[in-house]
């Protein structure tokens, strides 16, 4: 019955893409309630702060090993089971979750929910880039992975303390059990007709120049962003906020950023899709600059949320440049991987730099990186025309 729903939407319309965005918000979880995910490992099961990053980042690794799996088989594998069989698979470990919280345990169950969640959101982010214009698509798919999880964390500020960790991933189990009864959507994704690169081999595609250097910016830009997501909740605390106050400027702050979604879907490709995202990188840098220099209630929130907003406006960006350079998807789905590989070494790398409670050196880290990464991708015009003309 709801394949045969499916089959009458438009793949272009708001509702097929919001299912979609749907399905990809709740495969990548791990990310986007990072914050919430920490906390919870710290405050009810007992892990301290380095090894709660550590923990976050074994499960964004599992997230980005199966992303690189499924961009070498994007034009082999039908997306709809890539999703199905992934949320099958976060239900169980999610599951098991709820019972081992052995450190060893939970570690490996945790990866493993990572790489099956992964899977989900990989299908997501190749469907859009199969659209002619792929620009609204990414702008409602992000737009998703910001909005839900806002009003996730909003709630979880709230209820966290009575429901404690097994709550909260119950809740989480409910939901990608209905993002399971959604996956037939997929199956209006069908690679595109008559397209130059699908006789060209998946890892030819990405080691092409351009490819190679969006994939080498969007895994920098992933360890600059979720440094600074990971300890999010603990730097608001540090600017002498209670834990339940800097999870519900968070949480509401991640619900306000959609507006950066929102104008993407607005301008679409008006000012290309470079100068938009400098705009917003240069924007990202002010605001961590701004967290990093007032520590205060009212510099906390004018900080994250400067940074969180930056965030949500960059990536339909990165996203659309990468599918305007392959629209099979197959290079869409290796950058996030990268950008998960990013997203996973983002928050071991600041669990070194936060010692003594000190947040600074993980936010100087975070504007070099995410510096870093505007200059990776403004060497990407040149080498697509060089590509062009050698080809």
């Amino acid at each position: 019955m709801l394949k045969a729903f499916a089959q009458y939407l438009n793949p272009n319309g708001s509702l097929s893409l919001l299912l979609i965005g749907l399905i990809g918000t709740i495969g990548l979880y791990p990310l986007m309630i990072l914050p919430i995910l920490v906390g919870a490992y710290i405050d009810y099961l007992g892990f301290d702060e380095d090894t709660a990053g550590w923990i976050s980042a074994i499960n964004l690794a599992g997230v980005a090993i199966i992303t690189l799996i499924v961009s070498l088989k994007t034009k082999r594998w039908p997306l709809h089971k890539v999703a199905s069989i992934g949320l099958m698979l976060m239900v169980v470990f999610d599951v098991l979750s709820l019972y081992f919280h052995d450190l060893t345990m939970f570690a490996v169950v945790r990866f493993c929910s990572g790489m099956a969640g992964g899977a989900a959101m990989a299908a997501a982010g190749a469907a859009i880039a199969r659209l002619s214009h792929s620009e609204k698509g990414y702008g409602i798919y992000i737009g998703c992975q910001f909005l839900f999880p806002a009003i996730g964390m909003y709630f979880l500020a709230e209820s966290l303390a009575s429901i404690e960790f097994n709550g909260m991933m119950l809740i989480i189990i409910g939901l990608e059990l209905l993002a399971l009864i959604a996956t037939p959507i997929f199956m209006n994704y069908p690679l595109p007709a008559n397209n130059n690169e699908l006789d060209t081999l998946e890892t030819k595609l990405i080691f092409q120049r351009p490819a190679l250097l969006s994939l080498i910016g969007l895994c920098v830009y992933g360890a600059a962003t979720a440094a600074i997501w990971a300890y999010a909740d603990r730097i608001g605390i540090d600017a002498s906020l209670s834990v339940k106050a800097s999870g519900n400027i968070i949480a509401i702050i991640t619900g306000i950023s959609v507006l950066g979604a929102i104008l993407v879907i607005y301008l679409k490709d008006s000012f290309g899709y470079i100068k938009p995202l400098s705009a917003g990188l240069i924007l990202q840098i002010i605001g961590l600059l701004i967290l990093m220099n007032i520590h205060t209630p009212i510099g906390y929130t004018i900080g994250i949320g400067t940074f969180s907003i930056a965030w949500a406006f960059c990536w339909p960006y990165f996203l659309s440049i990468q599918a305007n350079l392959d629209q099979t998807g197959t290079v869409v789905v290796a950058g996030q991987f990268t950008n998960l590989l990013g997203n996973a070494a983002g928050p071991a790398i600041a669990a070194f730099l936060v010692g003594g409670g000190l947040y600074s050196p993980a936010i100087w880290m975070a504007c070099g990186l995410t510096a870093l990464s505007l200059l990776i991708m403004l060497l990407i015009p040149s080498a697509r025309r060089a590509l062009l003309t050698t080809n």
